[in-house]
């Protein structure tokens, strides 16, 4: 990643998923330079805090991107799993793992709860400086 054309030229007409791109230093750089300059490699680029990717990104891309949000499950997705018990989902969760778990599955979100607060709340908000807010 440290020589993006170098690093996308190996990709010529092939698909590559980024997840975390955020977490790159100048993650804008390598998808404005495959934008422009590498049409025919498509990226996938994802991140699970759009505040957390948005504070690394010196350029908007526009016109160089389509944006798609993922929500937890709605009720047409409660539909397709033939499963509309809004109580099931409200114990459950809205990602479609935990809600097609049999029981609860607490230790799993309570893990998911602590890794987003780890990696996306406490470096979005730069906590550990959070006396000097104080």
């Amino acid at each position: 990643m440290e020589d993006p054309e170098r690093f996308l030229e190996g990709l010529r007409g092939k698909r590559v998923a980024l997840d975390e791109i955020h977490r790159l230093d100048r993650p804008s750089e390598l998808l404005k330079i495959a934008a422009d300059h590498f049409p025919d490699v498509k990226i996938i680029a994802t991140g699970s805090s759009s505040l957390g990717a948005s504070t690394k990104f010196g350029d908007t891309l526009t016109g160089r991107k389509t944006d798609i949000r993922l929500t937890p499950m709605i009720l047409a997705d409660l539909e397709d799993f033939r499963n509309t018990d809004l109580a099931h989902r409200m114990l459950h969760g809205g990602l479609p793992p935990f809600f097609l778990a049999d029981a609860p599955p607490d230790v799993e979100i309570q893990d998911w709860i602590d890794a987003y607060w780890a990696k996306d709340i406490q470096t979005l908000f730069r906590l550990e400086r959070r006396a000097s807010f104080q």
